[in-house]
């Protein structure tokens, strides 16, 4: 379709089929689920990391982090799913395969904070797992994290394209 609009001459049809063209999805939805729950898995791991880094910041638990500390891990919490899900948009994945796959990081949290290295270094959280409710938010607001993450890319992207062709 970037072809057909780079041969024609109808400067309005071309600028129409080029955004006819950035609005077709490129896989299927079992593809898209499948991208998704990939990226779902790597933001879990991520903030598993950032709570093993909040662990070690606080000498085990045995500190209290500074204000620093906490501004870092509570900014870099939020941004690793916005940045998953700005990276999503860009691949034209489709936000309801994206929601589907991340609410199931629970489950993705579950599995990882169960494996023998992350269970030894935080041996509270193997003996008190986080409540269902607490569960259930945390993946609510990774989810909006991320769906809000796509929203934000695609106003850009519109931006952008405005800039560019203010016809």
């Amino acid at each position: 379709m970037q072809n057909e609009a780079a041969s024609t001459e109808d400067a309005r049809w071309a600028a129409q089929t080029r955004r006819a063209a950035v609005l077709l999805p490129r896989r299927t939805a079992p593809g898209d689920v499948l991208f998704a729950t990939g990226a779902a898995l790597g933001v879990t791991v991520s903030l598993v990391g950032l709570i093993l880094a909040a662990h070690l910041l606080t000498g085990a638990g045995t500190r209290v982090p500074s204000p620093s500390q906490e501004w870092w891990l509570g900014l870099n919490a939020g941004l690793i799913p916005l940045i998953a899900g700005m990276i999503l948009a860009a691949d034209r994945t489709r936000p309801g395969a994206v929601a589907a796959a991340f609410l199931t990081t629970p489950l993705w949290w579950g599995l990882l904070s169960h494996l023998p290295g992350v269970s030894d270094l935080l041996p509270g959280w193997a003996a008190q797992p986080p409540s269902p409710a607490a569960l259930i938010l945390a993946a609510l607001g990774i989810t909006g994290l991320t769906l809000g993450g796509m929203g934000l890319y695609r106003r850009v992207q519109v931006g952008w394209t405005r800039l560019r062709n203010p016809s």
